[in-house]
C-alpha cells in the first residue's frame, strides 16, 4: 500500500510537472502587439503605394508622433514629414510648410500608415500566431490593413494595406524606448 501511495505521489509530481513545462503560461499575443505598437521605435521602410515605390527611415515617437525622412526615389529625396499630435508639418529642400492632418487625403499613404502603427486598436485587433511571426488585421480609416510582426522579437516586418495595393517592408527595426517591464539595466 506504501508503495501505491508512494508511485501515485510521483506519478502526480510527474504530471503537475509537465503541465508547468508545456500548458502552463500562454502567451497574450493581442496585449503584445498593443504594447509594441505603443513603444517609439525607428525603421527604414521600402514603401509600394498604388504601384509607386519609395524608400524612408521612420522614427516613431510620443503616441501619434511619426517622422518619415524619404530618400527614394530621387525626387523624394531629402523630403522630411513630421506629424506631432494634429499638425504636420512638411519640409523639402529648405522650404517648410504647415499642414492641418485634413489637407492630406484619409486614404494616402502616410495617413494609413501613420493611422496603422499609432490609431488606437484596443478591441479592433484579430491576432494570428503561426511558429514565426504574429501578424494583427484590422480597419481603420475605412480600409483593412496587417501588420506582420516577428514572433520572438515582436519587430514589425511588414505592413499591408490591401485597399491601396500598399506594402511596406521593414528593415533596421529597432525600439528606442522600453517595453513594459523592462528596464535599461537588463
Amino acid at each position: 500500500m506504501k508503495r501505491w501511495i508512494a508511485a501515485m505521489g510521483i506519478l502526480l509530481a510527474l504530471l503537475g510537472g509537465c503541465a508547468g513545462i508545456g500548458g502552463g503560461k500562454t502567451t497574450d499575443y493581442d496585449a503584445l502587439v498593443r504594447e509594441t505598437l505603443a513603444r517609439e521605435y525607428t525603421f527604414t521602410a521600402e514603401m509600394t503605394y498604388d504601384g509607386t515605390e519609395t524608400k524612408a527611415f521612420i522614427a516613431k515617437t510620443g503616441v501619434a508622433d511619426i517622422q518619415a525622412e524619404f530618400s527614394a526615389p530621387s525626387s523624394l529625396e531629402g523630403l522630411v514629414v513630421t506629424t506631432t499630435g494634429e499638425e504636420i508639418q512638411v519640409t523639402f529642400r529648405g522650404a517648410a510648410v504647415d499642414l492641418s492632418p485634413y489637407t492630406l487625403p484619409t486614404q494616402s499613404a502616410l495617413t494609413l500608415l501613420r493611422e496603422v502603427l499609432t490609431g488606437e486598436k484596443a478591441g479592433k485587433l484579430t491576432t494570428q500566431v503561426d511558429e514565426e511571426t504574429v501578424t494583427a488585421s484590422g480597419s481603420i480609416l475605412l480600409t483593412t490593413y496587417e501588420i506582420v510582426f516577428d514572433k520572438e522579437t515582436m519587430a514589425v516586418e511588414q505592413v499591408r494595406i490591401p485597399s491601396i495595393q500598399g506594402e511596406v517592408l521593414i528593415h533596421d527595426f529597432t525600439f528606442t524606448s522600453e517595453g513594459p517591464g523592462e528596464s535599461s539595466g537588463q
